[in-house]
């Protein structure tokens, strides 16, 4: 068998085909390929005859591909030559992968493939990377000589922008005929919510579809929390309730709450008399408060301690109770009525005698925002005082809960 080593898939389309006695047989069309060991093994060859027949033939089948002119040559004759059907598990490079939306998980973005990368190995040949750059598209179009000659006379590089196949996995055609979306799923699984947000946001619906449910729901809720609030809308609108209940009940409650109050309002209420009575209770009082105020913004999963303790009991404590907290770099002291005495640092607890008493370690008044105080007074109070958390208090200074850094995030770049 003659190959060439590297070719690209663009080159061959629309190339004639030709049997073993040279006898024009068709044209090329496509390659159907199947998932091997991190690349894309080609299993069989597309073809439309020159009657307008499409077939398909067994990769074993094609004898040689041709360098000068391209072309293709089947080792059989005219008659012999018997079409075969592709498998459930199958893919078609032209159909499925070629000018459809992939995720390069490595930069965080979605791009278009332009062209594809095929090697052979022995008598096997290997779809191995999507090219993604102006190089590929312009050999589509039959300029690349063009645009080489003018970089070589300009003495710039101009090289292909290449994906590999192992970031490259497709959705069956079947889900979707005429859009597919390529994404490296494990590689998603392993993504911080935020990027995942971002690529989300540049997808319509059917691909936004196609990734939530190839993730954790664990992933879905913290990447569905990180949306821009039209994205995540139109997501909402698309949920079943039980879904959104589970997403729900894994976030955070403030975040819960800014999710729950974009919902209309019989919704919102169907919703959340599904959930877990505590995870409802907290989204509930939260609702309280309104837009823009410290209560709002206010996370309810915090760890308080009582002023009795000793620092050998409050290690203690912590380790049974600190799952329970988003937070713990700061540790919360209250009296006996849950009021706010002070607040202390990890560090300062873990480098005392254990028997120190909490009460003794509060140097100086705490600094805090009451649950009805305005956003603006909020991000001042992080500002001047350098916080990466501030403790909210209700009536008598009751802790009700804190606000993180990454709460107020949004409130600074507006701001900005």
């Amino acid at each position: 068998m003659a190959f060439f080593s590297e070719i690209f898939f663009s080159t061959l389309i629309g190339k004639p085909v030709y049997t073993i006695d040279e006898k024009y047989y068709g044209n090329f069309r496509d390659f159907i390929v199947k998932r091997q060991n991190g690349n894309f093994l080609i299993t069989k060859v597309r073809i439309r005859t020159r009657d307008g027949h499409r077939v398909i033939v067994p990769w074993h089948d094609i004898h040689s591909i041709e360098a000068d002119p391209v072309s293709l040559k089947v080792n059989k004759k005219f008659a012999e030559i018997a079409p075969i059907d592709y498998d459930e598990d199958e893919l078609r490079l032209k159909r499925d992968i070629l000018d459809q939306q992939i995720i390069d998980t490595e930069n965080h973005r979605v791009v278009r493939v332009n062209d594809l990368k095929i090697v052979a190995v022995k008598d096997e040949l290997f779809m191995v990377a999507a090219d993604i750059g102006l190089r590929g598209l312009l050999r589509r179009i039959g300029l690349e000589q063009w645009a080489l000659s003018l970089a070589q006379i300009l003495r710039r590089s101009f090289s292909n922008t290449l994906v590999p196949a192992k970031y490259i996995d497709p959705f069956p055609a079947r889900i979707r005929h005429d859009i597919t979306l390529t994404v490296a799923q494990e590689q998603l699984k392993q993504m911080h919510p935020a990027d995942l947000a971002d690529i989300m946001s540049d997808l319509d619906h059917f691909e936004r579809t196609s990734i939530l449910q190839a993730l954790p729901t664990d992933t879905v809720a913290k990447t569905i929390a990180e949306l821009n609030p039209e994205v995540r809308k139109e997501i909402l609108g698309k949920l079943k309730d039980e879904t959104l209940t589970q997403v729900l009940e894994r976030l955070a409650p403030d975040a819960a709450t800014d999710i729950v109050s974009e919902l209309p309002r019989r919704r919102m209420q169907h919703v959340l008399a599904t959930m877990r009575t505590s995870d409802s209770k907290d989204i509930h009082e939260l609702l309280k408060f309104r837009k823009n105020t410290a209560g709002s913004l206010m996370n309810t999963e915090f760890v308080a301690f009582q002023k009795t303790l000793t620092a050998e009991e409050a290690l203690k404590e912590l380790r049974s109770k600190g799952q329970q907290a988003e937070y713990i770099y700061y540790l919360y002291i209250v009296d006996g009525e849950g009021g706010l005495e002070g607040v202390i640092s990890l560090r300062e607890l873990i480098f005392v005698e254990p028997q120190t008493p909490l009460a003794s370690l509060i140097k100086r008044k705490p600094v805090f925002a009451k649950s009805r105080e305005h956003a603006k007074s909020v991000v001042a109070k992080f500002t001047k005082y350098n916080l990466i958390a501030i403790p909210v208090v209700g009536k008598n200074k009751k802790l009700e809960g804190i606000i993180t850094v990454d709460d107020i995030l949004p409130l600074f770049k507006a701001a900005a």
